[in-house]
Order: C-alpha cells, then structure tokens, then sequence
C-alpha cells in the first residue's frame, strides 16, 4: 500500500511537472509577445498624437490599451506565480514547513507576517508523500485565506495525536458558505485528494463572515 502512495504520488507531481512545462513553454511567451505588441502600439499612437496638431481619433483607443496591458501584466505574474508553485522545493532536503514559508516568502512576500506557525518538530519529520501532501493542502489554504478570505492571520499548528497527525489552518478571514462551494471546486477537490493519497481526511468548517478551519488528519500506521 506504501508504494501505491508513493507512486499516485510522483504521478501528482508529474502531472503537475507537465502542466508548468506546458505553461513556461506556451502560455507565459504568448502572454510576454501579446503585452509587447500592446505596448508598440500605445508608443505609436501617443507618437503620433504629439505630432497632429489636433487630436486624432486614434486617441480614444489609448485607454483601451492601457487597461489591455493592465490585464495582460497581471495575467504573466499570475502565470509566474502557478510556474513556480508547480516545482515546489526539495522536500528531500527541507520539512515541508520550511517548503511552504520559502514559496510564500518567493510568491506573496508581504504574506509572510501574517502567517503564525505552531508544528511540533515530530510533523517535519515524516515522509516524502505525507510532506507532499501537507506542503500542498497548507500552501493551498493559505492562499485561499490570504487571496480570496482576505484574512490578516493564518495560524497553522501541528499535533502527533494517539492514532493520527493533525495539522489545523485557521484563518480570520471573511469564510464562505462551504455549501454554495461547487463539489468541484479545483482548489478544495485537489486537498481533498491530496489528503485521499496519503490515506487521510481533511475537514473544512467555514462560514460567512469566517473563520476558516482546515484540518489535515492522517492516520499512523497500526
């Protein structure tokens, strides 16, 4: 059973190798010619707008632009953004809450302060599908508080208990109705199979106006 984990496992992680090569390699150099051709062609309109005497119609698609090219900067960093959370650090060579700490510090470091930590050593030292998996579930909740709850604090503690380990996510955030969530949802469907591999279970309890509570139980061996 170990080897069927660890194997669904290295195929989550090359799938999810595939899908940052796939972006690095098609989505980020569209992305980079469309803002550079948008660029071009702001210059040569303002260009040709200092030298008519009057203003052209030409002036009005100026503020189109602006806003394409907006759109276009946000849509790269976004793209940046999943790149490097689809290649996670060695989780060979760091725990995985060091793993988390450094891709949050790389991708939201204004995050960093906001994010209390209380693991008991004893959860950093577990294997590499369990380690997976917590870096994955607790990167994804923090993000979902911090982006999408709009939390000022995210406390993640960790607890060997009798028969399991338990890592808990809290969040101040502004919660959810957790039964409007489509049971698709990508982010909370991919925790839960994240959760699924290492043969655990993870809750979530949210409500509008918050908290948020996400809690990784993973079972130990008998």
């Amino acid at each position: 059973m170990s080897d069927d984990r660890e194997l669904a496992d290295e195929l989550v992680e090359l799938e999810r190798a595939q899908f940052g090569n796939e972006l690095h390699d098609g989505v980020i150099p569209l992305l980079f010619a469309a803002s550079a051709s948008v660029a071009n062609l702001r210059d040569k309109l303002a260009l040709r707008s200092e030298q008519a005497p009057q203003p052209t119609d030409e002036s009005e698609f100026a503020p189109v632009l602006g806003q394409l090219s907006r759109w276009l900067d946000e849509a790269m960093e976004a793209s940046r953004s999943l790149l490097t959370a689809a290649y996670p650090p060695d989780l060979d060579h760091c725990d995985w809450q060091a793993a988390v700490g450094e891709t949050i510090h790389r991708l939201f470091p204004e995050w960093s302060s906001r994010v209390d930590w209380d693991i008991d050593p004893v959860l950093n030292d577990v294997g590499h599908p369990i380690a997976c998996a917590a870096y994955r579930i607790v990167l994804e909740a923090i993000r979902n508080a911090l982006q999408h709850g709009q939390a000022t604090e995210v406390v993640v503690s960790g607890r060997k208990q009798t028969q399991a380990l338990e890592i808990a996510i809290f969040d101040n955030g502004k919660g959810f109705e957790f039964s409007r969530v489509p049971s698709g949802h990508f982010g909370i469907r991919a925790m839960r199979c994240r959760a699924e591999l290492i043969s655990g279970t993870l809750e979530i309890n949210s409500a509008n106006g918050g908290p948020t509570t996400v809690v990784l139980l993973v079972p130990l061996a008998g």
